[in-house]
């Protein structure tokens, strides 16, 4: 039985700031202890919450789960803006799908992570985990980046673009579709490899095993950076590294429509309907 509940909104938007006042009062109402903000007021024991509703697009949905994974707390996304691509209710449907599962009509989909090792000279290793995609981009607009990928400790090609990224199958409607890169079925635990804007290559983007690794080096003197869910940045130089695998965490999110309303939508969503 779910007792505690938080409601994380998108202070910027005032639909979604009006209707997390107006389910917190209603969680309230029910008995159900709350907390109701954005990520700047966030309580230390977000570990105590049964469930995070997160009111906003697949932005505000990152932010959360920023918050939500290292604590296993599941996310409940409603859709609420521009690109959606995590949610499956709406605003009109949110109080009839929390009854749901305050009644315990629900499933947990468990969504697979991506784990970055960067390692950068004189600095110690650091580790990120991303919902999305590891991104090495270029930090100067003019400059062509050239990164060497390596696959399971193979060299496999030196891309010259704009950047690379590592997507998992959530983020294979981000920034990875935009670049070119296909759809996974978001159950997948397999990652994306996928040059941006690529120069004069034949190497196309690639899905990889769920066990494989990465290790991503910057080989070119141009200044380039580092972005995980395109909230951490890190700038990066020449001969640094990144190793990206599948992280051991998960990331979940409480369902109340079947798996296959994933594919259902898909093709309104791709179309912005």
């Amino acid at each position: 039985m779910m007792q505690r509940i938080g409601v994380f909104f998108n202070p910027q938007s005032a639909p979604a700031a009006g209707l997390a006042q107006a389910l917190e009062a209603w969680l309230r109402a029910r008995g159900i202890a709350t907390w109701c903000g954005a990520a700047s007021d966030a309580p230390q024991a977000i570990d105590r919450f049964d469930l995070l509703v997160c009111l906003g697009g697949d932005g505000t949905v990152l932010r959360a789960a920023g918050m939500a994974i290292p604590a296993q707390v599941p996310l409940l996304p409603v859709a609420l803006g521009h690109l959606s691509f995590m949610a499956e209710i709406t605003p009109d449907e949110l109080y009839p799908s929390l009854e749901r599962v305050l009644a315990g009509d629900y499933w947990t989909e468990e969504r697979a992570l991506a784990e970055a090792i960067v390692q950068r000279a004189d600095h110690a290793p650091e580790r990120f985990v991303a919902l999305n995609e590891v991104l090495i981009g270029r930090r100067d607009i003019a400059r062509v980046l050239s990164i060497a990928v390596q696959v399971d400790d193979i060299p496999m090609t030196v891309y010259h673009a704009d950047g690379v990224l590592v997507a998992t199958a959530t983020g294979s409607t981000a920034y990875a579709l935009a670049a070119g890169g296909p759809v996974l079925d978001p159950r997948s635990r397999a990652l994306v490899l996928v040059p941006v804007a690529a120069h004069l290559h034949n190497v196309p983007s690639l899905v990889l095993h769920e066990d494989a690794h990465l290790d991503l080096g910057v080989v070119s003197c141009h200044a380039a950076a580092l972005a995980v869910d395109g909230r951490t940045h890190r700038p990066l130089a020449v001969n640094d590294s990144v190793a990206v695998r599948r992280a051991p965490e998960v990331a979940h999110f409480v369902r109340v429509r079947p798996p296959s309303y994933f594919y259902q939508t898909l093709t309104r969503r791709l179309r912005r309907e």
